[in-house]
């Protein structure tokens, strides 16, 4: 087992990586990797996630800009991709530490033989005291396999390894309460105990240069914070930032990791890396008996289902505000659910013709992502 109070995640965009022309700042990556070599040397365990493949595949070609067609983009990917993991093996190199690239799908994770054999090669990395250089095969992932973006694997890669923080670099100091580039009386939050949809709903959409952008970065933080995973939002080019972090300084943004039961690998796989597809409506009664007494879904506690699934899929569990409490894996498909919501388990048998799982989503195939 993976150490998780010694792994670190960071993840670094695009935005942070390349200069004002476009190209791989060798400066920057040389001053992220120097910090990589003091945290290794105080025994914390490094992971990269490292955007930069097409931007890099731009630079090389001195395009005016990236292109919008996704063949054009994976072709750029796998131009830049080689001298992207070059960089980094060098800059690595240059403090004593062994870089390892690996390059992944969405089936990576959502497959649990595939995800079961990343987590062994990850340990054996980390043996080997090697850095795990990581970013999404953009080259060959279509969009059904893809992961969407740097800032959900880092968060996936945080989940799978139990780490004990995530730290997303990019080019903004922080989350703020509005968007600092338009409203001058914007200020950073410091620290952000459970992000909401409206957080959510309100950041900034992706740059130019990349995919992300602060939404995708409060929604990776949402789910490692429903994991455990401490994540720091903060600005790449600040001084030692990754040390700082650390250290226990205030820089940037940090959204705590969820307190008291740690979910353990299972249930991060069930809740985190498989495609959500549907949603439970929930009362509040509900919403009290998953969030705060740590008790599975009833049907007698469902209002209404949204999207199809089957048993067996992964759901989202949705208050009476429209936040998401919970993912789990299912027990009853969307259309038996919706001819049982808000029936006890005696009656919704009753309707049906057949008993029920005792049920709609248990406990142990739940991770709760906010306690409302």
């Amino acid at each position: 087992m993976i150490d998780h109070a010694h792994v670190i995640v960071i993840k670094i965009g695009s935005n942070s990586l390349v200069d004002a022309h476009g190209r791989l700042d060798l400066v920057f990556l040389d001053a992220i990797s120097a910090q990589f070599a003091v945290l290794a040397a105080k025994g914390f365990q490094p992971v990269l996630v490292t955007s930069g493949a097409v931007a890099s595949g731009v630079g090389i070609l001195k395009l005016p800009g990236r292109p919008p067609g996704l063949p054009d983009r994976q072709a750029l990917a796998a131009i830049g991709q080689v001298n992207l993991a070059h960089r980094w093996e060098v800059a690595l190199a240059a403090h004593g530490l062994v870089a390892a690239q690996l390059l992944l799908t969405y089936d990576d994770f959502t497959e649990r033989e595939r995800y079961l054999n990343l987590t062994a090669t990850l340990r054996s990395l980390f043996a080997y005291k090697a850095i795990p250089v990581i970013n999404e095969n953009d080259p060959v992932a279509v969009q059904e396999l893809t992961v969407g973006d740097n800032d959900r694997l880092s968060a996936l890669m945080a989940t799978l390894l139990g780490a004990e923080r995530l730290i997303l670099l990019t080019d903004i100091d922080g989350v703020y309460d509005a968007d600092p580039r338009t409203n001058k009386n914007a200020k950073r939050l410091d620290d952000i105990a459970t992000v909401t949809q409206q957080q959510i709903a309100a950041a900034g959409d992706a740059s130019a240069r990349g995919r992300g952008g602060m939404r995708s970065k409060l929604e990776a933080a949402r789910l490692a914070s429903g994991a455990g995973v401490t994540t720091n939002i903060a600005l790449g080019r600040e001084p030692r930032v990754i040390e700082r972090i650390v250290a226990g300084e205030s820089v940037g943004t940090r959204v705590r990791g969820k307190q008291g039961e740690r979910a353990d690998g299972r249930r991060r796989w069930l809740a985190v890396a498989r495609r959500v597809r549907g949603q439970i409506h929930l009362d509040v009664g509900a919403v009290k008996a998953i969030a705060q007494q740590q008790r599975s879904l009833l049907p007698a506690g469902i209002t209404s289902v949204s999207g199809r699934f089957d048993r067996g899929d992964t759901v989202a569990l949705i208050a009476p505000d429209g936040e998401e409490i919970a993912r789990g894996l299912v027990g009853l498909s969307s259309d038996e659910l919706e001819k049982v919501c808000g029936k006890r388990l005696d009656v919704a048998a009753q309707i049906l013709g057949y008993a029920l799982p005792k049920t709609a989503v248990h406990r142990d195939n739940m991770l709760v992502l906010s306690h409302q």
